[in-house]
């Protein structure tokens, strides 16, 4: 019985993440699309080295990769019992983290967010990792004391 609660815990604690991180993606999406504070104008420097060339495009692409792809993740975690979400999560991690190492390098400069975006698209990684070993690892174990059994 406690295992069974373990994975629960583990599933709804990934699940709630990428709930969070769809939210802050569309927080910040809407935020950019509006243009206000931080985003009221778009730094030039930007311009022709990154593939957007103001705050709508970028906008776009966080609220449709990252705000509705954890939403669907995070969905799919909540409504489904199988162990994809984890497989989904890290991948979802790994888009994330490389979406911010690539225009760190085609800048060649870190700003505060990047900092922030690092340590989040870790811990999604980290969560989808953590929780594919987990699981496959106790199946393994369970067949393998299983077949000692018979």
């Amino acid at each position: 019985m406690k295992k069974g609660i373990g994975k629960m815990l583990l599933k709804n604690i990934l699940n709630v993440y990428n709930l969070l991180l769809s939210l802050g993606a569309f927080y910040l999406g809407v935020s950019m699309f509006l243009g206000r504070g931080v985003f009221d104008t778009f730094p030039q420097e930007w311009i022709g080295v990154l593939p957007f060339n103001n705050w709508v495009s970028l906008a776009l692409f966080g609220i449709i990769v990252f705000g509705i792809g954890n939403g669907i993740a995070s969905t799919y975690g909540f409504l489904e019992k199988d162990k994809k979400i984890f497989i989904i999560t890290f991948t979802m991690g790994a888009l994330f983290f490389l979406c911010t190492v690539i225009p760190t390098i085609l800048l060649r400069e870190w700003y505060l967010p990047t900092s922030a975006f690092f340590v989040l698209s870790i811990i999604q990684i980290l969560l989808g990792l953590f929780g594919f070993l987990a699981f496959y690892l106790f199946s393994l174990l369970k067949n393998r004391n299983r077949k000692n059994s018979l």
